[in-house]
């Protein structure tokens, strides 16, 4: 992971994960396209902090969202794309999240807040 900032806690409520270069990297190989197909998308706004998974270490990012979406087969890789770009349809259930890296699960739930504030 870089060492720049990886979140941002807002004042409206939840919590800004900022999109890393690696993180951009590695939702291009899950989905098929190039990286820079999600070169405008900056971060998302989810209700926690991230959290280090036990067992590697890694941060929690949209990139184990897409992992997850497309590993078990809830969502088709354009429907991915499409959220990515656009943002979500709607409010989002809790979801449990296994990381990409090395597939524990990491702790607690997860879910996004309003589509409004998908890119912000």
């Amino acid at each position: 992971m870089s060492s720049y900032p990886t979140e941002e806690v807002l004042a409206e409520g939840g919590v800004r994960w900022i999109l890393s270069n690696e993180e951009r990297e590695h939702i291009g190989k899950l989905l098929d396209v190039e990286a820079s197909t999600f070169g405008n998308v900056k971060g998302n706004v989810m209700n926690r902090s991230r959290v280090a998974c036990k067992k590697c270490g890694k941060l929690s990012g949209l990139d184990d969202l897409v992992y997850g979406g497309v590993g078990l087969g809830v969502h088709t890789k354009g429907l991915m794309i499409d959220t990515l770009l656009h943002g979500p349809s709607g409010a989002s259930p809790a979801h449990a999240l296994d990381c990409s890296r090395c597939s524990e699960q990491f702790e607690g739930v997860f879910l996004w807040f309003s589509p409004s504030n998908w890119h912000m």
